[in-house]
């Protein structure tokens, strides 16, 4: 059977289901009354789009099965290596945050999966680990004022 379909069509009939369970789920609550939206509206209004995206992405995998593409493995040609490495650096990051800051754990953080998983040369990946850090400092600290953790430097 699995050869008749592809994963757009897997996918696709996967977020429906969930698409279903949302929508299903907001029922619990209220959905509107007069003039003001309920508790339940946003999860379902959600539920729905979610349903009619999932409808999308199946017609385009049944187009897919006409020109002959059906379902592959989506674990074959996984790089098993640099997945580990990117959970391994995701916890290090987690762990680091507090001790390190924000700053200075995000720049190092971004400056450690440009050198180890796409290699680059140091002056950029210097300046891309500097400018990702400041930006996101600039975005989540200064304009959104989220309360990011600052390092024994201050920053």
């Amino acid at each position: 059977m699995l050869n008749r379909i592809n994963n757009d069509q897997v996918s696709s009939a996967i977020w429906f289901t969930f698409g279903i369970i949302i929508c299903i789920s907001s029922l619990k609550y209220r959905l509107s009354t007069l003039g003001t939206p309920g508790v339940g509206f946003l999860p379902f209004l959600v539920g729905i789009t979610l349903c009619l995206c999932s409808l999308i992405g199946f017609t385009l995998g049944v187009l897919k099965q006409r020109r002959g593409i059906v379902w592959r493995s989506p674990l074959k040609g996984v790089n098993w290596k640099k997945s580990l490495t990117v959970l391994i650096a995701l916890f290090g990051y987690a762990l680091l945050l507090t001790p390190l800051g924000f700053s200075v754990c995000t720049a190092i953080f971004v400056g450690f999966l440009l050198r180890t998983i796409s290699p680059q040369k140091w002056p950029v990946v210097i300046l891309v680990a500097i400018f990702t850090a400041s930006g996101s400092y600039m975005i989540f600290g200064i304009l959104l004022k989220a309360q990011l953790p600052h390092g024994p430097w201050g920053f």
